[in-house]
């Protein structure tokens, strides 16, 4: 049993919920606050990955988009273990990750909650609650691509 599946098991008891089982990519999804998350490990770290948003189509409509989201992240990266980025296919998913040798299920408990609440913060803003080119709390900076 690896270290993420005992973390994961113990998380489950405390939140009552089913112990999740790695997938074949041996990655564990749980659904948090009707946010999915997929916990695995890699190289002693531990990571999270949440699907954010689909990416527009129609290139003047990307372009905003991607901006806002580089912009937001730019806002965020003091503050946040998390990152945005892309797929191939046009979703876009948010990142986040530490290392895993000393968490306690309270850490990840902690960690888990910290990406599901930055996740609902870059919906929001991806929503349209920040205005293209506008970050607050970096009003002199602006990503433009």
């Amino acid at each position: 049993m690896s270290r993420l599946s005992m973390l994961l098991d113990e998380f489950a008891g405390r939140n009552a919920m089913e112990t999740p089982q790695a997938d074949a990519e041996g990655r564990f999804h749980i659904l948090v606050d009707d946010v999915e998350v997929a916990c695995f490990e890699r190289f002693g770290r531990l990571h999270f990955v949440s699907p954010l948003a689909p990416v527009p189509e129609a290139p003047e409509d990307r372009r905003a988009w991607l901006q806002r989201l580089l912009n937001h992240a730019l806002g965020r990266m003091k503050q946040s273990r998390s990152t945005p980025a892309v797929r191939e296919d046009g979703s876009a998913f948010l990142f986040g990750r530490c290392e895993i040798a000393d968490v306690s299920v309270q850490d990840l408990e902690s960690r888990i909650e910290a990406h599901v609440g930055t996740l609902e913060r870059y919906r929001r803003a991806m929503r349209g609650a920040d205005a293209p080119g506008r970050v607050r709390g970096a009003a002199q900076t602006v990503l433009r691509p």
